[in-house]
């Protein structure tokens, strides 16, 4: 069975740095993470080599070439019934029409979910990033990905075959929960759940309360 690869959580959270590492090796070694930021970020710097230097213009064609880049990659694994892995946020319902797409066409949906414990987190790691070279995202962007994000997610779960839920707030990762086909397998105590996962994903609060799992 063909599989999709989903990386997602809030900015800052680690999707590009650490994301991949908590894939399968199989999938890291012969997969490819499709990174968005990173290929608009270079698109844009190609453009201005080349002569376009109004950077709405920039923006703009670098814009268009990553969609229909990630549209040209989408339609090719579905075809091929390839393996395909992506980051990115799922912060509405359109977010979501993609891994229903790979759903439909009979593909197990996996995906690592990175969170940390506040927006304020998430803010000081974007601005961490601008000052190495990395992309800005404005302060309302970073609040709408961190709380869309999860409450997509709590509401879509179901939708995930395997869901893996892990906190990046600080250097040590913490691995919280794991669920299968909407299901939990494994996580820590219930009571030592970061306030962020029991305020905004009450609805995978409540299975790990009724299973009584534990890591």
């Amino acid at each position: 069975m063909p599989e999709l690869f989903i990386i997602t959580g809030s900015n800052g959270a680690g999707k590009s740095s650490v994301g991949a590492t908590y894939l399968p090796e199989e999938i890291r070694e012969n997969f490819p993470v499709f990174d968005g930021d990173k290929l608009y970020m270079s698109k844009q710097k190609e453009l201005w080599a080349g002569g376009i230097r109004v950077i709405k213009e920039a923006k703009k064609l670098a814009l268009a070439f990553v969609n229909e880049t990630f549209d040209s990659l989408i339609e090719n694994a579905l075809y091929k019934k390839e393996t395909f892995v992506y980051e990115g946020h799922f912060i509405n319902e359109t977010t979501w029409d993609i891994p229903k797409k790979f759903k439909a066409q009979g593909y197990k949906i996996n995906m690592v979910f990175l969170g940390l414990e506040n927006p304020d987190i998430s803010e000081t790691r974007v601005i961490k990033r601008v000052i190495q070279g990395g992309h800005f995202v404005p302060r309302v962007m970073v609040e709408s990905n961190f709380y869309g994000n999860l409450e997509k997610l709590n509401k879509h779960y179901a939708l995930i075959d395997n869901l893996e839920i892990i906190d990046t707030s600080e250097t040590n990762h913490v691995k919280l929960a794991s669920f299968t086909n909407g299901l939990p397998v494994s996580s820590i105590p219930i009571n030592s759940l970061p306030k962020w996962f029991i305020m905004h994903l009450p609805a995978l609060t409540t299975l790990i309360m009724r299973s009584n799992l534990t890591m």
